[in-house]
C-alpha cells in the first residue's frame, strides 16, 4: 500500500475528530449577552425529486421538511453563491420563511465532502433577518446525509425583545 495512501487512511478519523471538536466549541460559545437561547431541532432536504433544484448549482435549494420554528417547516434555504473547494462547500445562504410577510434569515454555510467518520458534516452561522426573524441568530450543526435529509440542530436566538412569535 502506497504509503500517501496509508496516511490519508490514517488522517481521516483525526480530521474529523477535530472537525467534530471545532463544532461542538462553536456550539458552546453562543453568546452570554442573547436574552434567551433556544434549541433549534429540525430536518433539510437538498436532492431531486424533494427540490426542483439541487442545492450547489445556480438557483439551488434546500427544503426544510421539520423545524421547531415556526414559519420554517416547508421554508427554503437558498445557497446564493455556492463554491465546492478540496471537498469543502461555502455559501451565502437566505432561508424564505413560510409566513405571510415573507420573513427571511441570512447567513452563511459550510459543509464538508465526503462524509467524515463524525455525524456532523457542516456549520450554518445566521446573523440577521426581516420580517419575523429580525435580530435572528443562530449556529446550527449540519448532519450527515440520509434517505430523508440531513439534520439540523443548534442554539438560536434574538437581538431584540420579542421572537419569532410576534405579529
Amino acid at each position: 500500500m502506497p504509503i500517501q495512501f496509508r496516511f490519508v487512511r490514517v488522517a481521516r478519523p483525526l480530521v474529523a475528530l477535530a472537525i467534530a471538536t471545532a463544532l461542538l466549541s462553536v456550539l458552546a460559545s453562543v453568546p452570554a449577552s442573547a436574552a434567551e437561547t433556544k434549541m433549534f431541532v429540525g430536518e433539510k432536504i437538498c436532492r431531486v425529486p424533494f427540490v426542483t433544484i439541487p442545492a450547489g448549482q445556480p438557483g439551488g435549494y434546500c427544503l426544510i421538511t421539520q423545524a421547531n420554528i415556526r414559519f420554517l417547516t416547508g421554508a427554503k434555504a437558498y445557497y446564493t453563491d455556492p463554491h465546492l473547494v478540496a471537498g469543502v462547500s461555502t455559501s451565502p445562504v437566505t432561508i424564505k420563511a413560510t409566513d405571510k410577510r415573507g420573513s427571511t434569515i441570512t447567513g452563511h454555510c459550510t459543509y464538508y465532502y465526503p462524509p467524515a467518520v463524525n455525524p456532523w458534516h457542516g456549520l450554518c452561522v445566521y446573523t440577521g433577518g426581516t420580517g419575523r426573524f429580525e435580530g435572528f441568530n443562530a449556529r446550527w450543526v449540519i448532519g450527515s446525509p440520509t434517505a430523508i435529509g440531513v439534520t439540523v440542530r443548534g442554539p438560536y436566538w434574538y437581538d431584540r425583545d420579542h421572537g419569532e412569535d410576534d405579529d
